[in-house]
């Protein structure tokens, strides 16, 4: 039976919540210098439009900040790649979310890596020296980009401290004095600049922080953490085991619990920002990152943690990505909006899409579509097909799911006058380049023939485009399959 959904376009309206737009991640950021991934950017910029980006490793050796050789107080320090860096991001119209990390070799108690750049986790073995570091950064940041910009950034102290032994080989209360260093250091170049954290996996050590900066008077302007809907078990005191899908409404409790723990704090103003968020944080996980499931599990949880966060930041823009290497085949199951060649996946279209929408929402009762309105009484609305998930397969396979085809009728009334009327799709076979890698065969190196189908196949299906004069009343049918997104863009003619 056909899902009957009435849209009044004359009923009061709510601003339409663009906090999905306020940031992205990328990989380390040494790798950003890239040309190749610079285009990346470009092409997302372009097409939906991020209001910030992250990334690990501005510390890290290859940026080469700290250079061997010694200055007066320390370390000689060279800000060359770094400014390159940020400017590429400020000329894009983003703000950095500039993450505070790794440690240099340099001022590192230890020599253990993490990833294929080789990013240091241990703790400095000077703390002086570290807060030294994060100083002269942040007032060099100040006056190459002038204090107006970089008051609009956010400087975020390390990434997932909780997970020990990975990315930090401290304890807990280690990574509080690295944070209460590092926080004092960006206040003393200009007070009003913004510093938060603790960066964690699965919304760990939220209310520990809150109470160690509230006790030690630490500076704290927001509150940072990560989650995945794929993951072992979200609770203080249980270990990392086997991983699970947990289910959208669960990415939806964990926002609410960590506002709930910001609101009881001593900070309950703070910002909450989610800086990394997937599917799953696995690395070959295709079906999790790389097919039209991906994009309907984006929609359906951005719908879910509307209004809870201020910024919640997709893992990542690009599968141009070295955290286990880069990609050996053109859909590994890298995080991306696009493959490293540039394709396009269902996700790309689904922020696309919501990105288009406009400022004026028209609530709606139906638990997978938005629909929303313009000034001009241009009408855009957006709807999804999300499957039920039974069993992943984080290793390269299909993820069992269940679903049923579902019809939708969109019943729009107060619309007057000629109208164009465009719906596009995106499924598991339209708009879908890994459904068109695969046909050919997968080529782990495609010629540019093949390149060309792929980026051919990963344009959105357009299922009806037509002029039409509306009297009142306007009826928008689809039938959705699992997995499947349909886009209807209705522009006066």
């Amino acid at each position: 039976m056909p899902t009957l959904t009435p849209i009044d376009l004359n009923a009061a309206t709510v601003p339409f919540n663009r906090f999905f737009q306020r940031g992205v991640g990328s990989c380390h950021a040494y790798l950003t210098l890239r040309e190749d991934f610079r285009e990346h950017v470009r092409l997302a910029q372009k097409e939906i439009g991020f209001g910030g980006i992250r990334f690990h490793g501005i510390f890290s050796d290859q940026v080469g900040i700290v250079q061997n050789g010694d200055e007066a107080d320390g370390a000689r320090l060279n800000f060359q790649n770094a400014t390159k860096i940020y400017e590429f991001f400020v000329a894009q119209g983003m703000k950095p979310f500039v993450e505070l990390g790794f440690m240099p070799t340099r001022l590192a108690s230890g020599t253990q890596t993490i990833f294929d750049y080789r990013g240091n986790v241990t703790p400095p073995k000077d703390p002086a020296q570290w807060a030294r570091l994060v100083r002269r950064f942040v007032r060099h940041l100040k006056d190459h980009f002038g204090i107006a910009e970089v008051l609009t950034w956010h400087f975020e102290v390390w990434n997932e401290p909780d997970l020990i032994g990975a990315f930090w080989t401290g304890t807990m209360e280690d990574y509080f004095q690295l944070y209460a260093e590092a926080a004092r250091a960006v206040k003393s170049v200009d007070g009003r600049l913004r510093v938060g954290g603790p960066a964690t996996s699965k919304t760990m050590w939220v209310p520990q922080l809150l109470a160690f900066c509230a006790e030690q008077r630490v500076p704290l302007d927001f509150i940072s953490t990560h989650h995945y809907c794929v993951d072992a078990a979200l609770v203080e005191g249980v270990s990392d085991g086997p991983m699970f899908y947990r289910g959208v409404k669960a990415m939806r409790e964990d926002a609410e619990r960590v506002r709930a723990q910001i609101a009881a704090s001593a900070f309950p103003n703070a910002e909450l920002h989610f800086t990394e968020w997937n599917s799953s944080p696995a690395h070959e996980d295709v079906y999790g990152k790389d097919t039209a499931f991906t994009a309907a599990f984006a929609l359906q949880t951005l719908k879910e943690v509307s209004g809870v966060v201020d910024s919640y930041m997709w893992w990542t823009v690009s599968d141009i990505f070295e955290e286990s290497g880069l990609s050996i085949r053109p859909f590994t199951g890298k995080y991306g909006f696009m493959n490293q060649h540039g394709i396009k996946k269902p996700v790309f279209h689904a922020f696309r899409w919501l990105a288009r929408l406009y400022d004026q929402e028209i609530p709606l009762d139906h638990t997978s579509a938005r629909a929303t309105r313009s000034t001009a009484g241009d009408v855009r609305i957006l709807a999804w097909n999300l499957p039920e998930v039974i069993e992943t397969n984080l290793g390269g396979g299909d993820w069992k799911t269940t679903g049923a085809m579902r019809a939708d009728r969109f019943v729009l009334k107060g619309l007057h006058g000629r109208y164009r009327v465009r719906v596009w799709t995106v499924d598991d076979e339209r708009g879908n380049a890994l459904h068109a890698w695969r046909a050919l065969g997968s080529p782990d190196y495609p010629k540019a023939g093949e390149l060309a189908a792929m980026r051919a196949a990963a344009v959105p299906h357009c299922l009806r485009d037509e002029v039409i004069d509306c009297d009142g009343e306007l009826t928008l049918a689809q039938e959705l399959v699992p997995c499947a997104l349909v886009c209807w863009e209705l522009d006066r003619a």
